[in-house]
């Protein structure tokens, strides 16, 4: 009976050893590291700001004999990504014409304005 306690005894102390190692490789720290560079969006958002962009661009498609509305909506992830929104009033529906015209609007201030081309999208807005 002396030697089955002293097995079993034994036995524990391995499995409590080996439980232990296992948390301590867990607990191991991983290095990780936090940058306080600004992200393209926020780089953008300046620009956008300094430039003074969102207002050329009401202006240029108001030009262009369209009815904008005031606000212009902005969805950036990165250089290759980023989709301006449009809302024009007064009208039955869009067509691809007036798309391609604000697509290219839009281009030509960008370019004008050292930033990366623009996905445009163009909404109705409903008259209420």
């Amino acid at each position: 009976m002396k030697g089955i306690l002293q097995g079993f005894f034994l036995l524990m102390c391995v499995i409590v050893v080996i439980a232990w190692l296992i948390v301590q490789k867990q607990a191991s720290p991983i290095p990780v590291s936090f940058s306080n560079a600004p992200t393209y969006a926020e780089e953008l958002s300046e620009k956008l700001q300094a430039t003074n962009f969102t207002q050329k661009v009401i202006q240029a498609i108001r030009q262009a004999g369209y009815s904008p509305d005031s606000t212009i909506g902005y969805l950036v992830d990165s250089p290759n990504h980023q989709v301006i929104t449009i809302q024009l009033h007064n009208g039955k529906e869009i067509e691809k014409s007036t798309e391609s015209e604000i697509q290219t609007i839009i281009d030509e201030l960008a370019k004008e304005n050292k930033m990366d081309a623009f996905i445009v999208n163009v909404e109705l807005l409903e008259a209420k």
